[in-house]
């Protein structure tokens, strides 16, 4: 059917008003949806603001090192540690632990053991405050048993990614028994000062050197303990270790009249 012009024109006139409400109702469904749609928020910060709750997993090595030799002469060396770490924003948890026993001829001559824990908070970016427990006991030594207890702050002086020095200073208090009596006395307790400084360095990609020097100065005893090792990355997991340990007491004369005990040991370190 043949339209005239005049309805030619409405009915062009109704379906662009058509296409036109349609149009517009579309981009207002949209801009509605836009406004209704849920929004996914990215939470950044950085460990100044506190604002990061996020957690690491504990990562670290353990390490075991052992000389058996049999014949003439039947020796056994026996080495193990444990040093393992956590990161939780400004926190920061430390424990240690290590292990030394040496026997010649069924003739037993070390018999050590040494437990700690540490946990740090960062102040800014250099500073930390830091609290250190640790008990340890050395059969040959003359220490049935000692605990210590500190508090202080400690300094990063050195950070470049490579090269690392820290030094830390702190107060507290001792507890230690003897196996066998000093000036009479089976005990000694009282307050202590710590020193302690740390130095790393990543000389190659797969070599490393860390160097530990602590110290504990009480009226009674000044116990002191410099742990030098170098440290080969075999793959991701496993490393070898060399390393020299010298601890001393000034005060504390052991079952072999000896008050500085210096090992060097090897150990295959296995990265947790």
């Amino acid at each position: 059917m043949r339209l005239s012009p005049l309805a030619g024109a409405i009915a062009f006139a109704l379906t662009a008003g058509s296409v036109s409400a349609q149009t517009t109702s579309t981009e207002q469904m949209n801009e509605v949806k836009e406004v209704l749609e849920p929004t996914t928020v990215t939470m950044t910060s950085n460990r100044g603001d506190m604002t990061d709750a996020s957690t690491s997993a504990w990562s670290g090595s353990a390490g075991f090192g052992a000389v058996i030799t049999g014949g003439n002469s039947d020796t056994q060396n026996l080495a193990g540690s444990i040093n393992v770490s956590r990161r939780d924003d400004i926190w920061r948890h430390n424990a240690f632990g290590s292990l030394y026993k040496a026997e010649a001829n069924d003739v037993e001559s070390a018999n050590r053991f040494d437990l700690g824990y540490k946990l740090d908070r960062d102040i800014n970016e250099f500073m930390y405050g830091f609290g250190r427990i640790r008990y340890d006991s050395d059969d040959y030594g003359n220490i049935d048993g000692r605990f210590t207890g500190i508090a202080g702050v400690g300094r990063t002086f050195v950070n470049t990614g490579k090269v690392m020095f820290n030094g830390e200073a702190g107060i507290g208090g001792h507890k230690t028994e003897y196996l066998t009596p000093i000036d009479g006395d089976d005990e000694a307790d009282g307050a202590v000062f710590y020193l302690g400084l740390n130095y790393s360095n990543q000389l190659m990609e797969n070599l490393s050197f860390n160097s530990v020097f602590n110290a504990e100065m009480a009226d009674s005893n000044t116990y002191t303990v410099w742990d030098n090792s170098l440290g080969f990355q075999i793959n991701d997991r496993i490393s070898l270790n060399l390393g020299l340990l010298s601890r001393a007491n000034s005060d504390i004369v052991g079952s072999e009249g000896k008050k500085t005990d210096t090992t060097m040991q090897w150990s295959i370190n296995y990265g947790i």
